[in-house]
């Protein structure tokens, strides 16, 4: 994979506003710092900020069909983890009712049931815009094409730093959202849009998608490294990679299948 240009992004200059704050504007939210009579002003003044703020509105309205999705994706996980999360408790009850009834078996019983997790603190979707311009929301394991461009969707429990790599089968760990040399910055919040596309390359095969979020800012090149160390260890199978395990992190993953 490779990450696609963005010109308008370079030629930005100290005085113009940061994508973070462009963020926050298309989602219809008011940014903190600058003010937004501060903001307004400078996006009437300034016409690399103003194409860059629809650049954004388009890609986000691009990703639409995949936001709509991901709203029932997590629907639809939020009730998977209300059972699971009661299914401890309904048990422990049932344990119970059964050592009042048979005093005789309360040695041969566990004292109580633990229960997992506590859900799914990070996840990861990924929208595909094909080249006859369908744009669908991409499936674990499901099948892209070189050429293709990707977008990346992140929801989280929690404030932290991210960044979103991907391990190839050419043994490659190529590093797709991140802000320059270090993690990017992100809030606590459900169906985040990264900012820029990605077009795939010609590299065929499986490539693992990996989102980590850590509790500090942490150095780039360690995460780097750990997923090399993943491919080396799973023989460069992508599939058979396991986790980074960066300390005080969260992982998503996602496998997908670039054919021609």
């Amino acid at each position: 994979m490779r990450a696609e240009l963005n010109f308008s992004k370079r030629l930005r200059d100290e005085s113009c506003l940061s994508d973070l704050v462009l963020d926050r504007l298309v989602a219809g939210e008011s940014p903190a710092r600058p003010d937004p009579a501060a903001v307004e002003q400078h996006l009437g003044s300034c016409a690399v900020c103003s194409a860059r703020l629809d650049e954004l509105r388009r890609d986000r309205s691009l990703a639409a069909p995949m936001l709509a999705a991901g709203r029932r994706r997590h629907t639809v996980l939020r009730r998977r983890r209300f059972l699971l999360a009661a299914a401890p408790a309904l048990l422990a009850a049932a344990a119970t009712l059964l050592l009042l009834l048979m005093p005789r078996l309360r040695e041969h019983l566990p004292e109580r049931i633990k229960g997992g997790g506590n859900g799914a603190a990070l996840l990861l979707d990924v929208a595909v815009r094909h080249a006859d311009g369908k744009v669908e929301a991409l499936q674990p394991g499901g099948r892209v094409r070189p050429g293709d461009m990707v977008r990346f969707i992140v929801s989280t429990a929690r404030p932290g730093h991210l960044v979103i790599m991907g391990l190839d089968t050419a043994g490659k760990v190529t590093v797709y959202v991140a802000d320059g040399e270090a993690p990017r910055a992100i809030d606590r919040g459900a169906r985040q849009v990264m900012p820029g596309s990605i077009v795939l390359d010609a590299t065929l095969g499986a490539e693992r998608l990996v989102a980590l979020e850590c509790d500090l800012r942490f150095n780039l090149a360690d995460a780097v490294d750990a997923g090399r160390r993943q491919l080396d260890r799973a023989s460069r199978d992508p599939r058979r990679t396991g986790p980074l395990g960066l300390p005080g992190c969260f992982e998503a993953a996602m496998v997908m299948d670039k054919r021609e």
